[in-house]
């Protein structure tokens, strides 16, 4: 299926390696421009040397206003027009309610909810120059779900949701297309990290057991998934919520 991603231009945010690295990777195999964020330049120059020509990078903290306006204003100093902004800022910290402290959930606030806001407002601009602006926002499974020892998580996307889905009402007569992936356990180093700070129960085999598909996901397939739905060929999908997660979360709606 063609895409249509040719010559278009996005923005990826937290992409040096992980989720964020999979979805700017599979824009450009798409024939995309694509922009790439991070807080450290080493592991941005060598996604770079990775993902090739048609990828730029901004040293860059999401969480942080400050840095996200230079961002943006990197961003258009380049080109006056955004295609698409891919929302991501990796996740909060694991932990059990007890063992969170206040700062942990203010910086978990900020890196999350104010990141989404302040790349969102600054972005609208220069994606309202084109002919097909689509905004996707990277959250969790555990927006449908609580996952254990993720309370942060849990507690605070689905604040982005709700956003999500009262922007695709204000922002949809305007052209704009705006949906959430919800992404399940994808082999990252943020799952190795939640999996060793867990209980024996979240487990690498457990965790296994529990998804229909009896495995983790790869990243490659979770970048295919956004690069379509941040496409003109995803141009009726709108204010959507998308689980990735092999069939572990059960719910009906």
């Amino acid at each position: 299926m063609d895409l249509k991603l040719k010559n278009r231009r996005f923005l990826v945010t937290a992409a040096s390696r992980g989720l964020g690295f999979s979805v700017a990777k599979a824009l450009v195999q798409e024939g995309a421009g694509v922009t790439i964020c991070g807080r450290t330049e080493d592991s941005l120059k060598k996604a770079v040397s990775a993902l090739g020509e048609r990828v730029r990078y901004v040293v860059s903290d999401v969480s942080t206003e400050k840095d996200v306006k230079r961002l943006i204003g990197d961003v258009q100093s380049v080109s006056p027009r955004l295609d698409g902004l891919f929302v991501n800022a990796g996740g909060p910290s694991p932990g059990t309610f007890s063992a969170l402290s206040d700062h942990d959930w203010y910086s978990s606030f900020d890196l999350t909810v104010m990141s989404a806001v302040h790349l969102t407002r600054y972005a609208l601009p220069l994606l309202r120059k084109s002919d097909g602006p689509s905004i996707l926002y990277s959250t969790s499974i555990s927006v449908k779900q609580p996952l254990e020892n993720l309370l942060l998580s849990n507690a605070l996307r689905p604040a982005v949701v709700g956003m999500m889905r009262t922007l695709a009402d204000e922002l949809g007569p305007e052209g704009f297309r705006l949906n959430a992936v919800c992404p399940g356990y994808i082999h990252t180093k943020r799952v190795e990290e939640i999996m060793s700070k867990s209980k024996d129960t979240e487990s690498e085999e457990s965790i296994k057991a529990r998804i229909p598909l009896r495995r983790m996901g790869q990243p490659d397939e979770y970048g295919a998934v956004c690069a379509f739905l941040l496409s003109p060929a995803a141009s009726y999908i709108h204010g959507a919520l998308l689980l990735v997660d092999g069939g572990l979360y059960r719910g009906m709606m």
